[in-house]
C-alpha cells in the first residue's frame, strides 16, 4: 500500500513542481503579462484539440469495454449532480460575480488525465486506462460546454451578453469541435492514420506543461494569498474531495456497477480542479487568480486525500 500511495502522490508532486517552475519564471521575468494571451491560444486552439484527437483515436477502444454506455452515463450523472451542488453552494456562499462560474466549474470537473491517469494506473495498473479515457471524454465534453459557458458568463467584467446566438457562440470551442468530430468517427469505426495520431500526441503534450506554467505565473502575479482557504475554497474542496467521490460511489452501487471499473470512476471523480479551468477563466476575463488558487490548493489536498481514498476503496473491496 505504501508503494502504491507513493506512486500516486508522485503525480501530485510533478504538478506542483511544474507550477513552481511557472512561479519562478514569473519572478525571474521569463514569463511576462504580454505572454499570457499566446499561452492561452496555444492551449485552447492547438493543444487541447490535438489532445482530444490523440486520446480518442489513440487510447480508446469501445469494442473492448463491457457496458460502455454505463461508463459514459455514470460520470455524466455524477458531474451533473456535483454541478448542482456547486450551484447550490454558490447561492449560499455568494462568491463575487467574476468568481461564480469558476466556483461552480471547480466543484464539478476534475483533473482526469495528468493527475487522474497516473493515480489510477498506480492503483489498478494499465487495465485502468480505457476507463480513465471514458471519464476523460465526458469530463472534457461537459467542461467545454457547460463549464466554458458558466465561466464566460462570469467574465467580461460581469456583463452578460444578450441573445441566443451570442450565448450559443460561448459553447463552441476548438476542443469541443474536435470532440464533436472525433467521437462519431470512432463510433463508425473510422481509423485515424498513425502519423496523424502521433502528430496529435506531440501537439497535445504541450497542454499540461504550458497550463501549469501559466498557473504558476498567475500565482506569482496575484500572490500566494490567492490560495488562502477561505469559505469559497473550502466549499470547492468539500465538493471535490467528499461529495464527488461519494456521489460516484453511490451511483455505481445504484446501477450495480462494481469491481475495478467503479474504483477508477471513484478515483477520477475525486481528483483536483482541472488545469484548463484557469486558462478559460483568463480567456473570458473571469477571476483567474481564484481558479488558479483553487487548482493549486486542491492539488495539494491530494496529499491528504489519496491515503483516505485508498482506505475507502479498500473498505468497498475495490482494491
Amino acid at each position: 500500500m505504501l508503494e502504491t500511495t507513493f506512486h500516486s502522490l508522485t503525480a501530485v508532486l510533478i504538478v506542483m513542481f511544474m507550477v513552481g517552475v511557472g512561479w519562478l519564471f514569473g519572478k525571474l521575468g521569463y514569463i511576462r503579462k504580454e505572454h499570457k494571451s499566446l499561452m492561452i491560444k496555444l492551449i485552447i486552439c492547438a493543444g487541447m484539440p490535438a489532445l482530444v484527437v490523440n486520446n480518442v483515436f489513440g487510447n480508446l477502444d469501445l469494442s473492448a469495454l463491457d457496458r460502455p454506455l454505463l461508463l459514459f452515463l455514470l460520470p455524466a450523472l455524477s458531474m451533473l449532480i456535483t454541478l448542482g451542488l456547486g450551484i447550490l453552494l454558490a447561492l449560499i456562499l455568494k462568491p463575487d460575480k467574476k468568481r461564480v462560474g469558476g466556483f461552480i466549474t471547480m466543484c464539478a470537473f476534475s483533473n482526469s488525465i495528468f493527475v487522474g491517469l497516473p493515480m489510477n494506473t498506480g492503483l489498478f495498473g494499465d487495465k485502468a486506462v480505457p476507463f480513465v479515457m471514458c471519464f476523460y471524454i465526458v469530463n472534457t465534453t461537459l467542461f467545454w460546454t457547460i463549464g466554458n459557458f458558466l465561466i464566460s458568463r462570469s467574465g467580461e467584467n460581469g456583463e452578460h451578453k444578450k441573445g441566443f446566438f451570442k450565448n450559443l457562440k460561448k459553447l463552441i470551442s476548438p476542443p469541443l469541435v474536435a470532440l464533436a468530430i472525433s467521437l462519431p468517427l470512432l463510433a463508425l469505426g473510422v481509423k485515424m492514420p498513425e502519423p496523424v495520431v502521433k502528430l496529435a500526441g506531440y501537439m497535445g503534450n504541450i497542454v499540461t506543461p504550458i497550463a501549469l506554467f501559466y498557473i504558476g505565473y498567475a500565482l506569482y502575479e496575484y500572490g500566494l494569498k490567492s490560495m488562502k482557504p477561505g469559505k469559497h475554497m473550502l466549499g470547492v474542496m468539500f465538493v471535490r474531495f467528499i461529495c464527488a467521490p461519494l456521489v460516484m460511489a453511490g451511483l455505481c452501487k445504484l446501477f450495480g456497477f462494481g469491481g475495478m471499473p467503479s474504483g477508477v470512476l471513484v478515483v477520477e471523480s475525486a481528483m483536483p480542479v482541472m488545469t484548463q479551468a484557469v486558462v478559460v477563466a483568463a480567456a473570458h476575463d473571469a477571476d483567474e487568480s481564484f481558479v488558479a488558487g483553487g487548482m493549486s490548493l486542491t492539488t495539494l489536498g491530494c496529499f491528504v486525500l489519496v491515503p483516505l481514498l485508498m482506505l475507502l476503496l479498500q473498505a468497498m473491496g475495490l482494491i
